[in-house]
């Protein structure tokens, strides 16, 4: 039977007997959390985690922990602005996808991590963590950020005039700042280059606006927009 628990910086349980270690925290506490709790470990133990950024982490975990144990990057793609227990849902990770980052790990300890989220329900997906660090800067660090700037944006608006539109672009802003704030630090290389493409973008509109640009030269801008969000999510 696999032996699993779940390690906490608050309440740090023994895993002596886990065949399976998780780590749920900042990204900033993984490494330290997982040196901490290695020596603990026994040989053949595997470590993962549940970070939204994955190269500085396996840069440091990949050669493996104190005490014979190795680490498996794990990264769910699912959850919601809402954290802690009162928000628990045992479907969270059902069709949901993980990438998963092997590093030095052996294929006995990536099948153990594989099969954990498996059995959850989820898709999952192999990837090297620059690759993971580039698309999320992409698909999720930069979205987050945006969220967080625009929700900042309409000091002194009417309530009552903040509508479904602003409610639905800001929702990921009621995230844990602090826990965002973690990963921008440390996927900021990628979440820079993110960055630049948007606001070469956002100059491009401005531009045409400014310059009085007709009806069909600003929805040449936001037609691909509207394409691809729509051909994702048809199915």
């Amino acid at each position: 039977m696999l032996t699993a628990l779940a390690a906490s910086l608050d309440k740090p349980l023994t895993t002596a007997a886990a065949d399976l270690v998780i780590l749920g925290c900042p990204v900033s506490e993984v490494v330290p959390l997982a040196r901490q709790i290695g020596p603990d470990c026994r040989p053949g133990c595997v470590v993962t985690d549940l970070g939204s950024t994955k190269g500085s982490i396996m840069q440091e975990l990949a050669a493996g922990l104190p005490g014979g144990a190795c680490f498996v990057g794990s990264h769910p793609l699912a959850g919601s602005e809402k954290s802690g227990c009162a928000h628990a849902d045992a479907a969270l990770f059902e069709n949901r996808t993980v990438v998963v980052c092997r590093g030095d790990a052996t294929n006995e300890a990536v099948e153990r991590v594989t099969m954990l989220w498996q059995g959850l329900g989820a898709r999952v997906v192999s990837m090297e963590p620059e690759e993971h660090d580039r698309a999320l800067a992409v698909t999720s660090h930069l979205p987050h950020l945006l969220a967080y700037l625009l929700a900042g944006q309409p000091k002194g608006v009417e309530r009552s005039l903040v509508a479904s539109g602003f409610r639905d672009c800001t929702r990921v802003a009621a995230s844990d700042p602090a826990l965002w704030a973690g990963i921008f630090r440390d996927n900021r290389e990628a979440l820079l280059v993110a960055v630049d493409l948007y606001l070469s973008k956002l100059v491009a509109a401005r531009t045409l606006l400014a310059n009085g640009a007709g009806l069909g030269e600003i929805r040449e801008l936001i037609e691909p927009g509207h394409q691809f969000r729509s051909d994702l999510f048809s199915g």
